[in-house]
């Protein structure tokens, strides 16, 4: 079996078989006047008393994010675009993560804006969607170029990005219309060509607004990097680094993690083993999870039957999402298999079911990383996509809280070690505790507004 990992060397997994989500103190930057968010700070709007057995707490909102609330003037709205440029997942969750914290402040309006929307009509979005989806879907290789030089900082691949984004600029004059009639106090960017964009806008003088950025990987190439944006959130020290060899100045970059989700950080008020009888799966068996994004992709079938020959007693649960078929075809397989095996489609509460789990097998989505990092769970990398997540690897195994693996068959071999020897989990989880971190989206959020709040004295 081929496991691969980079990073600490002999970094391994220790403890138990079942795991325990850890309550410590997750450790960020720090930005004065801003002060940075901590776990234990977090409290419950309603009941003060310990949550009910079958609910979430209301809120996971620290005490430092709810007490702006007497900090917002009550006379006049703070008003924040979060704006990405994407019809995939990522950049667009990360924006409304954000804006579900902001949300619980009063006195805040915060939007996400996806400037495909203002750029040309539906023609030109057909257009722009069609042309990413072949670079993905045909011309992988060209696309995984692209980004292998933008990682290496390519100054060719650099300005033919900008020249693309001035074109886009020139595109979206109802986009910067939008701007100078509603005049947010506030802008914040969750995609790198959006970076772009409001660079040139600001370079030009068309807008005189702050313009933050979150860089949603844990890998930074260098169209993320801009002049005129007044701030960077970022998920690690690389990703620090990375920014700062592209010429961005150390103070403006801050590591908070990538926002994901606030129910990511929300306690259960269930134990694990509380969880599983609660999600119907058996709670004295290590549970494995796998998920494929919302289409479902992976090789859930071959994992399933690798898992199925071990020695060791385990169980499985399945998020196919929008694959119907995918789940269709597991549920056959499910009949002929001695291991447990749940297979669910598109579900809402992913958080809870990763909160049950002791391991997960995942592609590498900043996204999707962050959440299971948020929940301290250990990850197993399986069948990233060709270009940006190939590339992103190396960054995401270098936290020692997550392993590449080749095959269905090394990703089972590596479960099995987990559960049976009692040397490969501490430091794992060590590392969690270090790299999750379930609150960056009200760290940014509470960032925002401290910015506006400063502006405004």
């Amino acid at each position: 079996m081929t496991i691969r990992k980079i990073g600490i060397e002999n970094r391994v997994l220790t403890g138990a078989p079942v795991f325990k989500s850890s309550q410590k103190k997750i450790g960020q930057e720090k930005k004065a006047p801003s002060q940075a968010i901590d776990v234990k700070d977090t409290v419950s709007i309603g009941d003060p008393g310990k949550p009910k057995a079958d609910k979430k707490t209301d809120t996971a909102a620290p005490k430092e994010f709810l007490d702006l609330m007497k900090q917002i003037p009550p006379h006049k709205n703070i008003k924040v675009f979060l704006v990405h440029g994407s019809h995939t997942g990522g950049h667009r969750s990360a924006a409304e993560s954000v804006k579900n914290a902001l949300d619980e402040l009063p006195n805040v309006q915060a939007e996400v804006i996806n400037a495909l929307d203002h750029g040309g009509g539906n023609t030109v979005k057909k257009l722009q969607v069609g042309t990413a989806d072949l670079l993905i879907k045909k011309w992988g290789n060209v696309r995984s170029w692209f980004f292998k030089k933008s990682f290496e900082g390519d100054p060719v691949v650099y300005w033919l990005g900008k020249q693309g984004m001035k074109i886009k600029a020139w595109m979206s004059k109802s986009f910067l219309n939008k701007i100078k009639e509603e005049k947010p106090d506030v802008i914040l960017c969750t995609h790198s060509p959006m970076n772009a964009m409001f660079s040139h806008w600001k370079g030009k003088g068309e807008i005189d607004v702050p313009v933050h950025s979150v860089v949603t990987d844990y890998k930074v190439h260098r169209m993320w990097a801009h002049d005129n944006i007044d701030h960077y959130y970022v998920a690690s020290k690389q990703a620090k680094g990375d920014l700062m060899k592209f010429g961005v100045d150390e103070k403006k970059i801050e590591i908070t993690g990538i926002p994901i989700k606030p129910d990511f950080a929300k306690p259960t008020g269930l134990s694990k083993t509380e969880l599983k009888e609660k999600l119907g799966i058996d709670p004295q068996l290590p549970t494995v999870l796998m998920m494929g994004g919302s289409l479902g992709l992976g090789r859930f079938d071959d994992v399933a039957k690798a898992l199925n020959n071990l020695k060791t007693p385990v169980q499985m649960v399945c998020i196919t999402g929008k694959n119907a078929t995918k789940k269709e075809e597991l549920e056959k397989l499910q009949k002929h298999l001695k291991m447990p095996m749940k297979v669910l489609g598109y579900t809402k509460n992913v958080d809870e079911w990763m909160s049950a789990c002791d391991m997960i097998v995942s592609k590498p989505g900043g996204l999707t990383t962050s959440e299971i990092f948020a929940k301290n769970i250990p990850m197993i990398i399986l069948d990233p996509a060709p270009g940006l997540e190939e590339l992103l690897i190396p960054s995401i195994e270098a936290t020692g809280a997550a392993f590449r693996v080749d095959s269905p068959k090394d990703a089972a071999g590596l479960v099995e070690q987990i559960i049976n020897d009692p040397s490969k989990k501490e430091n794992v989880m060590k590392n969690l505790e270090k790299v999750g971190k379930p609150l960056a989206a009200y760290t940014v959020g509470k960032d925002l507004i401290d910015t506006v709040i400063r502006n405004k004295e």
